[in-house]
């Protein structure tokens, strides 16, 4: 056993040391001993112990527990503000639904818990007296930056489809290479994706599209990634065959991807930007081509796509949004800034400036110079139209529905119409936002 020194928060040290008082083992487990090894810091902090789900019942009745999965043997402890799960030490029985243990038995031995868990680098456990517990190799995996199965990958795989996806995670999440034999079992076993349900697709896909070693993990392991998702298969080696594209639609996209900010919305919004370029291109007699309305049909797959992986409605809505309106050649003028701040709102335009600039970064540079400039221009004129307070929606128009209910119009849809008309007025800058002009102009019918 290597000695090696992890710094416990408080509460999960005090709570190794009571099932250690009471004669059991105990250890922290799993993530967060890879991560501390690493130098993050861990999300949570999982404990396994040999003590019985009864035993640790009686050795934390001082705690408020939770029984979250008391026939797996996990208790939840919720000591201070921080709540722990602790599990006994146990050994998985066959998984003949390829996903979950039919049975589940106990052990006295942490080794035995360790090598039913999927990678080295996720099978170590520490205690402070003990020290790392690595029967696997684990920690010279991370020191090598390799993800590599616990024992045989094939078996690995067998018991558990995710964990061909949780592979590509871990890879990009870490930027690790994958181990060759496991790298071969991933293909081999594709076709357990299928068994996959769509929340745990979604999850693990937008966990790998967030980590910094997506590009590679997307150019390496792209037929995986369609078997769960086969609308993007057509992009992977398709030639733009255009002045401003010097990759394909595929290799396009990964940079795109690499140039936007990690935060989950803008990450699908790149990923799924161009899908529908393959429907739309036609090459012209001199030999271009092109992908007129492509927009449309991106939007429209990913909105499929997104439905079919159960996004709430609000996710997908913004991505699909900024996706049709993708190739808008913004402009530095204030009229152009009102009406798309109007259509979309303050956060999706922002979204959709964020999409423009890795969208035209990731093409030919002998033109980037030029269109980065103007997408920087339009934001600027964006920043100025919010910090002036100018008027691009109803809220912010000087006249309201009490105003022309005052006027003499009747409750309903007209009043709702004459609005609208001067909102148009004002954002085009035909009108003041003044609310004697624009009372002036229902006077005069508009």
């Amino acid at each position: 056993m290597m000695k090696t020194q992890i710094r416990l928060p408080e509460q999960a040290a005090a709570l190794l040391e009571l099932l250690e008082k009471k004669g059991h083992k105990a250890f922290v487990v799993g993530g967060c001993v890879r991560d501390s090894l690493l130098g993050r810091a861990p999300n949570d902090w999982d404990i396994c112990t040999s003590a019985s789900p009864g035993e640790m019942k009686a050795c934390f009745s001082s705690f408020r527990v939770i029984e979250t999965g008391l026939k797996h043997g996990t208790l939840t402890v919720l000591a201070g503000k921080e709540a722990f799960e602790v599990t006994t030490f146990r050994v998985d029985g066959s998984y003949s639904d390829g996903r979950h243990p039919d049975q589940v038995g106990f052990t006295s031995r942490i080794e035995e818990d360790l090598a039913r868990r999927d990678f080295t680098i996720n099978a170590m456990a520490y205690n402070p007296s003990a020290g790392l517990v690595d029967p696997f190799g684990g920690a010279s995996d991370l020191d090598r930056r390799r993800l590599r199965c616990v024992g045989a990958p094939q078996k690995r795989f067998r018991e558990d489809g995710l964990r061909v996806l949780r592979a590509l995670r871990f890879a990009s999440q870490l930027e690790f290479h994958i181990e060759a034999e496991t790298a071969d079992a991933l293909f081999s076993y594709c076709s357990l994706l299928d068994q996959l349900s769509a929340e745990r697709i979604r999850t693990e896909l937008e966990k790998l599209l967030c980590g910094p070693g997506a590009m590679q993990v997307l150019t390496n392991y792209r037929e995986l990634i369609a078997r769960v998702i086969p609308e993007i298969r057509p992009m992977f080696d398709l030639d733009q065959q255009n002045q401003y594209h010097i990759y394909t639609v595929w290799d396009h996209t990964l940079h795109a991807l690499s140039h936007v900010k990690n935060t989950p919305v803008l990450k699908l919004c790149a990923f799924f930007h161009d899908i529908g370029k393959p429907g739309k291109m036609t090459v012209d007699e001199k030999g271009h081509g092109h992908f007129y309305k492509h927009e449309r049909l991106s939007a429209d797959l990913t909105d499929r796509i997104m439905k079919r992986l159960k996004y709430d409605n609000y996710t997908r809505e913004t991505v699909v949004e900024v996706i049709r309106r993708h190739g808008t050649v913004f402009r530095p003028s204030p009229k152009q800034a009102r009406r798309l701040l109007n259509q979309l709102g303050e956060d999706r335009l922002r979204l959709l400036i964020q999409l423009e600039y890795a969208d035209v970064k990731s093409q030919n540079p002998v033109y980037r110079h030029e269109r980065v400039d103007n997408i920087s221009a339009f934001s600027q004129m964006v920043h100025q139209v919010l910090a002036a307070e100018q008027c691009f929606s109803l809220k912010h128009l000087a006249l309201n529905g009490t105003d022309l209910l005052e006027m003499g119009f009747a409750q309903g849809p007209e009043i709702g119409r004459i609005l609208n008309q001067l909102l148009e007025k004002v954002m085009e800058g035909e009108l003041p936002n003044e609310k004697e002009a624009l009372l002036r102009s229902v006077r005069e019918g508009l």
